[in-house]
């Protein structure tokens, strides 16, 4: 199976007792060999730069199914990987290929536990979440087991933390047990799951917020059907899952349903539809009738007064893609999500648009990448304080105080520019720079702003680094993000500078 990481953070100066017992049994724990560690069928959102690798050799059109979707199926990608003639690779996709072709091996392996242990220390905790982020807290200690048979999967996952912004000092975040049926994975647990070709935000569904406890289903196989019509769509996948909203909340016990569909008419077009809804709780109605009333998203913010109490819940949904471009070596991304339907359809939509080119030297093999967010909403007679807020689920589109889609939310106007990828001598890099305007239509601090980071307008300029060595029996690695001012009203942002140090270590 694919290695996982664990992670193990150690907080600077914040150590107290409890923190220190902690950190003793899990000590103790591991040296008389009882790991937790994780172990997967699927790629998850903790790994930039094999995302890099896959995105290049998708747009050489090695492999061929559709992989905007986290988590992402590790069994297409070995079977278009093995089903390519390595000598006939180009030579700038070499390195590429045999990173993703060793991963995916070592993922797919039976009866091969895998543990590991990650330590991290940072300052603070982290404010902006993007693709391949891992630790929250200024402090986090994980171990981690998993392991893969012929029909069941599981990883078994548990951090402590110390000082976390959300007081949840123990949780189990994507720790999950799984069934193999046929061309199927079901599971129960929780798993963090990114929904769109972009890197540093997604509308709809990233790894912002803490993974939601539910039950899941996922094609194992991008395989093409061979009904009549649908065959022209191409391999396809879908992801489908119900989870539980088990925070504080104005409706308590909410149910958060999503599913996507995604399909390759053409080799160099990726297309994918989204949904995902709040729905039930302490008070609402929770009645199959009312459930194939939200999938068919056509009874969606009823204007009359009567059918108010059986509105089934708080939808969104929408469209992204992904184009490559061979002749620019370069991919032209986008993604629209709306927040209401009208005709079948999203309507009142927010959007995002991209462009990722391929970018190879003699010391650097990765990609570099530019994105726009546009996080209010457009043909809505009230474009702002609208997306990811409900007149019903109050709480919004939200778990334990961050957003599930994007990462800056709503009202928001951000340009996103990354480098990500491998030097010559396997080291992993990555730098970001973003800058715009935070909630810019909230010109002075107002309550009824109803967003995550801050209540007024602010002007964002912010530059983040990563730098990963991989060894043979794991990982290091060093991060930082400056941000010019303290814009952050909830605590979770106590310095300009966030530098943390993580420590992985893997066990066979």
């Amino acid at each position: 199976m694919l290695k996982i990481q664990r992670n193990v953070l150690i907080t600077n100066n914040k150590k107290t007792n409890s923190w220190l017992r902690s950190c003793t049994l899990f000590l103790v724990l591991l040296m008389n060999g009882s790991y937790l560690a994780a172990a997967e069928p699927w790629i998850d959102t903790r790994d930039s730069g094999l995302r890099v690798d896959i995105e290049r050799l998708s747009s050489a059109g090695i492999i061929k199914v559709p992989i905007n979707t986290r988590p992402l199926m590790w069994l297409s990608i070995i079977n278009n990987l093995e089903a390519t003639d390595s000598k006939a690779v180009p030579d700038k996709l070499k390195n590429s290929y045999a990173r993703v072709l060793t991963a995916g091996r070592k993922a797919a392996r039976i009866h091969k536990p895998s543990q590991s242990v990650k330590l991290t220390v940072a300052n603070q905790s982290q404010l902006f979440r993007h693709f391949g982020d891992k630790a929250r807290e200024e402090a986090e200690i994980t171990l981690r087991r998993s392991d893969i048979t012929e029909n069941f999967t599981y990883n078994l996952e548990v951090t402590k933390t110390n000082n976390p912004w959300d007081g949840e000092e123990t949780h189990y975040d994507n720790s999950y047990f799984g069934v193999v049926m046929g061309n199927w994975v079901g599971l129960i647990g929780s798993v963090e799951r990114w929904w769109g070709p972009s890197w540093n935000s997604s509308l709809i569904m990233t790894n912002n917020a803490r993974p939601t406890t539910g039950i899941s289903l996922q094609r194992n196989y991008s395989e093409a059907s061979e009904l009549p019509v649908i065959k022209w769509l191409g391999p396809w996948t879908t992801n489908m899952f119900v989870t539980k909203l088990d925070d504080e909340r104005h409706i308590k016990d909410a149910k958060l349903v999503g599913m996507t569909v995604g399909f390759r008419p053409t080799q160099s077009l990726e297309i994918n539809l989204r949904r995902t809804a709040q729905w039930g709780g302490e008070g609402r109605p929770e009645s199959l009738s009312n459930f194939l009333r939200l999938m068919t998203g056509l009874s969606d913010n009823c204007v009359e007064e009567s059918c108010k109490l059986d509105e089934p819940g708080n939808q969104l949904g929408g469209i992204d893609f992904r184009w490559d471009l061979p002749w620019l070596d370069a991919s032209f991304y986008g993604q629209t999500i709306g927040e209401d339907e009208a005709g079948g359809l999203p309507s009142r939509r927010a959007s995002q648009m991209g462009m990722q080119f391929d970018l190879t030297s003699q010391w650097f093999e990765g990609a570099v990448f530019i994105e726009h967010d546009g996080t209010s909403l457009k043909s809505a007679p009230s474009p702002y304080n609208s997306l990811y807020n409900h007149r019903i689920y109050r709480s919004g589109y939200r778990y334990e105080g961050r957003v599930i889609g994007a990462t800056w939310d709503n009202d928001s106007k951000v340009t996103s520019l990354g480098a990500i990828g491998h030097l010559s001598n396997g080291d992993k890099i990555e730098a970001r720079y973003s800058f715009g305007d935070i909630n810019y239509d909230s010109l002075t601090e107002d309550p009824s702003s109803r967003h995550s980071i801050t209540s007024k307008k602010t002007a964002l300029n912010t530059v983040s680094a990563k730098w990963l060595r991989p060894f043979v029996w794991g990982e290091i690695e060093i991060e930082g993000r400056y941000t010019d001012k303290i814009i952050d009203q909830f605590g979770r942002q106590e310095d300009k500078l966030r530098v943390a140090a993580s420590v992985n270590y893997n066990f066979y």
